[in-house]
This record gives structure tokens, C-alpha cells and sequence, in this order.
């Protein structure tokens, strides 16, 4: 099983787009087989039982609170282009999702610092 990444968040649109409608456990399953590149045969291999630890444990540890909207996903992209992470986008999308969060993080910390060390140079004056 690969890990979440970006370009994954596109096919999630268009899933959202589609299928309105769309149960969470439906949408697991299909995560299920797009991360480890599953066809719909082989779904049928696995035992049922191991299906709900599967979607639970995907829920919980995979896609909660790492999968982003589409818009987020661009907006939080041009911000890393323009702090020069990379100039392009497709390396971005092709970028594990712990390593787009971890450059958030430095991103958003680095952000935080410059703001306090202009408030502090501000009050100096």
C-alpha cells in the first residue's frame, strides 16, 4: 500500500464531483483499491472480515485530517512554489502527503516568525 499523496486528491474530486451521494465506506473502498493499486477482482480475494479493520484503520490513520479539497490543495501548492519549495507542481503532487505536511508545518512556523520578529522590530521604533 502506498501512501497518500496529492494527485490523489483530484481523483477525490472527481469522486465527490460524480457521486454527490457517495457513503464513507463506499469512498474507502475505492481509496482502498486506488492506494494498493487493486482492480475490482481483487477486492473480491479479500476476506470480508478483514475488510472493516481495513476501511477503519485506513479512516483513522490514512485519510483523517490529511486529505485536503482541491482548492485547498492548489492554494497550499502556489504557496510552496512561491517560497521556492520547487518550481514545479508536478513535483509537488508526486510528493508523499507526510512530506507536504511536514512542509506546511516549516512553512507555517517560518511565517509565525517573520510576523513576531516584525512586531518586535515595529515596537522598537
Amino acid at each position: 500500500m502506498r501512501e497518500l499523496r496529492p494527485k490523489d486528491f483530484y481523483f477525490f474530486s472527481l469522486i465527490e464531483n460524480d457521486y454527490p451521494k457517495i457513503t464513507l465506506n463506499h469512498l474507502i473502498i475505492l481509496v482502498i483499491m486506488r492506494l494498493c493499486d487493486l482492480t475490482e477482482d481483487d477486492l473480491f480475494e479479500i476476506p470480508s472480515r478483514y475488510i472493516e479493520p481495513l476501511a477503519r484503520w485506513m479512516g483513522t490513520e490514512i485519510l483523517e485530517e490529511k486529505v485536503m479539497r482541491l482548492d485547498q490543495w492548489l492554494e497550499m501548492a502556489f504557496h510552496f512554489c512561491k517560497q521556492r519549495w520547487d518550481q514545479s507542481l508536478g513535483w509537488l503532487e508526486d510528493q508523499p502527503i507526510s512530506k507536504i505536511l511536514v512542509m506546511a508545518k516549516i512553512l507555517t512556523d517560518f511565517v509565525e516568525k517573520q510576523n513576531s520578529e516584525t512586531k518586535r522590530a515595529t515596537r522598537k521604533r
